[in-house]
């Protein structure tokens, strides 16, 4: 067995073992499903922590959409400068005819052109990773979570001011 299996055997363990002892140390006649926690979310479009979640991930929509066409125009510039189409600044400069101005320029600038477009590979790459991990909920508000808590917050002091 793995190390990662036996913590994965010894944690399921442990909430068997938790789930046992809340059972025992429940009155006579309470079920461990009266603590049920299942509460749908409220999705009412009038709510506001619906409203303010939807306007939060409409924004974060447009700021995706916004460094996507970034990385879009970033992509068109590299191929214009630096690639294997004929047509690209450093491909003309390349094939420039001995004694002319593309061929002095060859000599002075192809350096600095495959500088900048190495540059500018890096940033386009690294707008490439934040769009990534624009799904990664590290990067996200959690007013949809609050959202959906507020109203399992509140059902919770209805079934305590129940209880009373």
């Amino acid at each position: 067995m793995s190390k990662f299996e036996s913590k994965f055997q010894k944690c399921l363990l442990e909430d068997l073992e938790d789930e046992a002892a809340f059972e025992a140390s429940l009155d006579k006649g309470v079920s461990g499903e009266d603590y049920a926690t299942d509460v749908e979310p409220n999705l009412d479009p009038d709510n506001a922590n619906v409203r303010a979640a939807s306007a939060i991930s409409e924004r974060n929509d447009a700021m995706h959409a916004a460094i996507k066409s970034w990385v879009d125009h970033l992509d068109g510039t590299l191929q214009f400068l630096n690639s294997e189409q004929p047509d690209s600044v450093q491909s003309q400069l390349a094939a420039a005819e001995p004694d002319t101005i593309l061929d002095r320029m060859k000599q002075s600038e192809q350096r600095k052109i495959a500088r900048v477009a190495t540059e500018l590979a890096s940033l386009t790459e690294s707008f490439r990773g934040y769009l990534a991990q624009s799904n990664n909920s590290q990067f996200k508000y959690v007013a949809w979570a609050i959202g959906s808590a507020i109203p399992f917050l509140l059902g919770g002091v209805d079934i305590i001011t129940s209880l009373v």
